[in-house]
């Protein structure tokens, strides 16, 4: 009866299972803890032998590393149907999700049961996705993914990227996508690739501006710079080689052959270094472009002297043989005036910050602001660091001198402004290559499958950077309850 004693605690039965345990357990123990807890030396025992029982099944060896706690869950059809939707949403098919389902829940069910969640889940979704009309003003970008030969179209927000639209079409023409933009809420700027369908569309609903993708210039340039440069270092490495074979050589005919060998390796690398230190100069002004302030007046790059100075570019390398200079060539010409689109859009929103903290003390943060990008983009050499540290200084003491304790204020607004993306539409892209994958392991697609697709895009937190812990949903202004996904018709799941 000792052992089921309320009236002990669980810190006395273990210090009585201590003492009666121990092997060095002086004279007189037992008869003193008969006394101090009012227990027979047979209820004491009893303890003993239950905490040493404990003691031995909890001290076993187990496997290295956490393990998962125990918990039991009820199967039903509710948990089945968030199993469709969760399955679903990476990317396994609707046969894949039946396995699923019976390996992991032991749950067997048959296609059309499946088949039949997917879709009323999808319905419910586009209704949802109608029925949400956030309006904040933000920068769209828009791009077009292919799926079994049939394009979607994808609109997202710059700054939360919310997926505004998702639509299969039948073409990417500009009809099409004026249909798509039409739906759009009001937008200053609207940034894509260079498609002629895109751009047909947007011209055809005359909203704001369209900004042109830097990116779908820059990543040819320097990838063609990588590449000359990768081919020149492995010419003169074949030079090298073949002085080695040439100093080995221990007959007149075998040095003759190395020597002419050696000479046609020469001119080849000669003519490989040229084209990289010629081409070299061009991608470096065409990417001092980029910069969204011009570090000698700390304002936004005067456009019409930039869009010459491109063309101007194009123009030299259009007499260059081979794709790649054609195609950057055309680019460079073509492009050059929708790059800086952006600046009839930023520019007014610099103005407030302009009047509020004065014209000089915002050229000198944006001037800070362009010099931390530049590192970002691409790390200085160590040569280069110190007149970098030296101009961020003086600009930072120019700034302070202007403002005061308002400068870290004044910089915190100015950077949130310039790291917006102003200048492309990655961020289309960025989502573009999330439902990539999933688009390629169905055998096909429909729009619900889509309308789905957005509304968990939506709704799903960010797990990691500046949005982290935010819903796209969350960050346009919509109001979700704490489960999500109660919204497709699913009991809300409380989290323990």
């Amino acid at each position: 009866m000792g052992a089921r004693r309320d009236g002990i605690t669980g810190q006395e039965r273990t210090s009585i299972t201590i003492e009666v345990l121990s092997p060095h357990r002086p004279r007189g123990t037992m008869a003193r803890l008969e006394q101090k807890y009012k227990l027979s030396r047979q209820g004491l025992y009893d303890i003993a032998a239950k905490g040493k029982a404990i003691l031995t099944s909890k001290l076993e060896p187990q496997a290295h590393g956490p393990q998962p706690g125990g918990q039991t869950i009820e199967i039903d059809r509710e948990r089945l149907g968030r199993g469709v939707l969760v399955l679903s949403e990476i990317g396994a098919s609707q046969r894949e999700v039946m396995l699923g389902l019976s390996e992991l829940l032991d749950s067997p069910v048959s296609l059309g049961w499946v088949n039949g969640q997917l879709s009323h889940l999808e319905q419910r979704a586009a209704t949802i996705n109608q029925g949400w009309q956030p309006s904040i003003g933000e920068s769209l970008s828009g791009d077009e993914i292919y799926s079994h030969g049939q394009p979607n179209l994808l609109v997202v927000g710059n700054e939360p990227l919310y997926l505004y639209a998702l639509s299969r079409q039948a073409d990417c023409e500009g009809e099409s996508w004026g249909c798509v933009l039409l739906d759009l809420p009001e937008y200053e700027q609207f940034a894509s690739d260079a498609g002629t369908g895109l751009g047909a569309g947007v011209k055809e609903v005359e909203g704001g501006v369209h900004q042109l993708d830097w990116d779908h210039l820059l990543r040819p340039l320097w990838g063609q710079v990588a590449r000359l440069e990768k081919r020149a270092y492995a010419a003169l490495q074949k030079v090298e080689d073949r002085a080695i074979l040439f100093e080995k050589a221990t007959t007149t005919k075998r040095l003759q052959q190395h020597l002419a060998k050696w000479e046609q390796l020469s001119q080849e690398a000669a003519e490989k270094m040229s084209l990289y230190d010629t081409f070299y100069p061009i991608a470096r002004q065409v990417d001092h472009h980029f910069a969204l302030i011009d570090l000698e007046t700390g304002q936004l790059p005067e456009a019409t002297a930039a869009i010459s100075d491109l063309q101007d570019l194009g123009q030299q390398l259009q007499p260059w043989s081979g794709r790649i200079y054609q195609k950057l060539s055309t680019h460079l010409q073509n492009w050059a005036s929708a790059l800086f689109s952006y600046q009839a859009v930023l520019a007014p929103h610099l103005h407030p910050l302009q009047e509020q903290y004065g014209s000089l003390a915002i050229a000198a943060l944006a001037r800070i602001w362009q010099l931390e990008a530049n590192q970002r983009r691409q790390p200085l050499p160590l040569l280069d660091q110190r007149p970098h540290r030296q101009a961020w200084n003086h600009w930072l003491d120019q700034a302070y001198q202007l403002l005061g304790e308002q400068v870290w204020s004044a910089y915190e607004a100015l950077s949130h402004l310039l790291s917006q993306s102003w200048r492309g539409s990655m961020l289309a892209e960025c989502v573009n290559s999330l439902l990539r994958p999933l688009l390629r392991r169905r055998q096909q697609t429909d729009q619900g499958a889509l309308d789905l697709f957005r509304f968990l895009h939506n709704v799903r937190p960010f797990a990691r950077g500046k949005r982290a812990g935010h819903s796209p949903a969350e960050l346009v202004g919509i109001d979700l309850p704490d489960d999500p996904l109660s919204l497709l018709g699913f009991s809300p799941k409380v989290s323990s």
